[in-house]
């Protein structure tokens, strides 16, 4: 999904730079050498 409003559209950026996407949260995991999983559970445990 559109990791920000839930759509069901991973890759979607809705025309705005600002909504993050499951390339994001690959491009986190890959700088953090961490798990896509274990960046969202950071990014949960953050907010």
């Amino acid at each position: 999904m559109c990791v920000s409003c839930g759509c069901g559209a991973p890759h979607e950026k809705h025309g705005d730079d600002a909504n993050i996407t499951m390339d994001d949260i690959e491009r986190a995991a890959r700088a953090a050498n961490l798990s896509t999983t274990e960046v969202a559970d950071n990014i949960q445990s953050a907010v």
